[in-house]
Parts: structure tokens; C-alpha cells; sequence
């Protein structure tokens, strides 16, 4: 296993703006990062560089002991999952799975026992002899896993794998990845938009924005101390509430809060722009926390908890959590109770997280 390591990569197409800029990434023998971000964020760009499918404008990639910028693919030890999983039609499972090791020449009683191996890992073994074409989607991701595993690579790299699957299976494929981690711990990188499949795959999560790392930490990390606003607003689910210091005040949030606001916010950071998330926001008069009165313009039913956008003022804040049993119903007047210890404070400018004075 291996240590990946990029120091100032940047990719650009001809003359244009840089699509990855500068970026610096330090990823520990064994550990699984995810790289997160909307698209065109650089994300897949950064793994093929990594992968060697692109060539490095600038900076380096390490491999272990190894600066691998000039090298081909095939020299780099490394195994990738891709989106279309690339598996060759015309071959079995068995094939499929071996292709790789026939063309480093290995004997095939070692082909035959690491693809027995990856198969009793995988839930592989009555697929052997069926071709691509007969499987389901989440049979050939693992077929596409499977033949990562053989290999015994340095560095696993996933572009995106389960994006192709519906829901369900995505579900699915989560835990037998989760599982595939704590009996095969390679060093692997894993690309995805999907800031749930992020959170619940990624020893460290890796949240990148116009080609540049917005925040790189554990998922507990991202998820409650998020460095700015964008990453706060691009991890949790639903999406972390916004407004402004002084739309708090016009939308009658009251006295205490704007004095609580001002206690815990470091002097000198007047324009500031506040983050509550849907989930650290309960609805009624006997929750703990700071009371606010507003309407309800919406509500989604999720079966396990309802969703309600709450109109106060001019702001619509989402609610999450609560009970699907609850008699609620839109337009009617109901009070919010906010967590002040759950509060995020901005600069309005810049974006960038001010945390509370203790």
C-alpha cells in the first residue's frame, strides 16, 4: 500500500483559466478520501491526473516513494473504478476478472486464486461464467470492484461508480464498499457529487469548488465546523439555512438574539451572515432555544420525519426533523425554536466561517 500526495497540482486546456489550481493533498498509506464538489469543480479531473488518463500543467503526484507525473498508467500501481464500470462485453466475469493479470503475464493457478479471492469477497462466485450483459447493475459494479481487487494495486481510484445506479442499489453498494473497506484497507480516492455518499464512505472528505480545496477533514469536521460558506452549504441534507444579521432583526427574531449574535461573534465582523441547519431547528413553544414566529409554506413528507419551509419575514427557512405524525398543515402560524449553540456566523464578504467567541 501506498501514500498519494499532490503538491501544487493545476490542469489547464490551452490558454483558458485553469480547471484545477494549485492544489495540495497529503493522503495516508491505507486512508479513504473523497472528493466532493458540484460539477466542473475539478474533482475528476484531479483523479485522472492522479490516474495518469491526463497530463500535470504544473506541481506533482507522489505514489510512495515516487514522483509519477511522466509515467503511463500501467507504471503507476493503481486500479480504477470508472462511471461506466468498462467492462469488456464479449468476455465472462471470470475473463473480465483475470484480463488485467494475463497481461502481466502472472501463472494462472496465481490468476485463479486471487480471482477466487476477490470473489468470495465480492458474492462473485455463481457469476463467473455469465457475461456482463446478464448481470445487474450492481453485479457489474462489483465485477468492476473485483477487478480492482485482484490486482492488489497500491491505490484504488473510483471515478464516480454508483452513479449509474438507482437509488436502492446506491443504498446498497454503499454498505458492500463500507464493507470491502475493512477487508481490503488500500489507500483509495473516491470521486463523487453526492455529498451523502461522501460522508458515509470518506475517512476524510476533500470538498473542492472551481478547481480549488474548499476544506479537507473528517466528516464530523465538514459537517460541524465547515470552514466557509459554501462547504456548509454543500454538506448536510437539506441544505443549511442563511440570513443575514440584519434581516434577523427586521424579521422580528428579537432582542436576545441579536445580543446573543453579538456576544459570541469576534469584535469587527459587523456584515455577518448567520447558519442554522434544518435539523438543529424545532418546531413548537416547549423546545428549548430561541423562539421565532413565522408561517409554514411547505411541507415534505419523508415517511421517517416531515420537512417544513417556514416563511419569517422575508426569509424561508427549512425545518427538519419533525415528527410525520405531527398536525401541522401550510399557512398556518407556528413558533420556531433555534439552538444558539448550533449557530454559524459568516462574513458576509468573503464567505469564510467566524466562529464564536467561547
Amino acid at each position: 500500500m501506498s501514500s498519494v500526495v499532490l503538491k501544487q497540482l493545476v490542469k489547464r486546456y490551452g490558454h483558458a483559466e485553469p480547471v484545477v489550481k494549485g492544489i495540495n493533498l497529503d493522503i495516508a498509506d491505507r486512508e479513504f478520501v473523497v472528493l466532493v464538489g458540484p460539477s466542473g469543480c475539478g474533482k475528476s479531473t484531479s483523479l485522472r491526473m492522479i490516474a495518469g488518463l491526463e497530463d500535470v500543467s504544473a506541481g506533482e503526484i507522489w505514489i510512495g516513494d515516487r514522483v509519477v507525473n511522466d509515467l503511463p498508467p500501467r507504471e503507476r500501481d493503481i486500479a480504477m473504478v470508472f462511471q461506466n464500470y468498462a467492462l469488456y462485453q464479449h468476455m465472462t466475469v471470470f475473463e473480465n476478472l483475470a484480463f488485467g493479470l494475463k497481461n502481466k503475464k502472472v501463472p494462472m493457478s496465481e490468476i485463479q486464486s486471487a480471482i477466487k479471492h476477490a470473489s468470495q469477497i465480492l458474492g462473485l462466485d455463481v457469476l463467473l461464467d455469465r457475461k456482463p450483459s446478464q448481470l445487474s447493475g450492481g453485479q457489474q459494479q462489483r465485477v468492476a470492484l473485483g477487478r480492482c481487487i485482484v490486482r492488489n494495486p497500491q491505490v484504488f481510484l473510483f471515478d464516480e461508480p454508483l452513479s449509474n445506479l438507482d437509488a436502492k442499489l446506491r443504498a446498497q453498494m454503499r454498505i458492500e464498499l463500507k464493507r470491502l473497506r475493512e477487508r481490503v484497507d488500500t489507500t483509495s480516492i473516491f470521486v463523487t457529487h453526492d455529498q451523502v455518499e461522501a460522508m458515509t464512505l470518506g475517512d476524510r472528505v476533500v470538498v473542492m469548488k472551481d478547481g480549488i480545496i474548499q476544506q479537507a477533514g473528517t466528516p464530523v469536521e465538514v459537517y460541524s465546523r465547515p470552514a466557509n460558506q459554501f462547504v456548509a452549504s454543500f454538506i448536510g441534507s437539506p441544505a443549511m439555512n442563511f440570513v443575514t444579521a440584519r434581516t434577523l432583526g427586521d424579521n422580528q427574531f428579537g432582542t436576545d438574539w441579536l445580543s446573543l449574535s453579538s456576544m459570541q461573534v469576534p469584535a469587527g465582523h459587523a456584515h455577518l451572515t448567520l447558519g442554522i441547519r434544518p435539523e438543529h431547528i424545532a418546531l413548537g413553544e416547549d423546545a428549548p432555544g430561541i423562539a421565532v414566529k413565522g408561517h409554514i409554506e411547505i411541507i415534505e413528507n419523508l415517511g421517517s420525519e416531515l420537512i417544513a419551509t417556514v416563511r419569517v419575514g422575508k426569509d424561508s427557512i427549512a425545518v427538519g426533523r419533525i415528527d410525520p405524525l405531527a398536525r401541522i398543515q401550510p399557512h398556518e402560524t407556528v413558533t420556531i425554536k433555534i439552538a444558539p449553540e448550533k449557530l454559524h456566523f459568516f462574513d458576509t464578504e468573503t464567505g469564510q466561517a467566524r466562529h464564536r467567541s467561547v
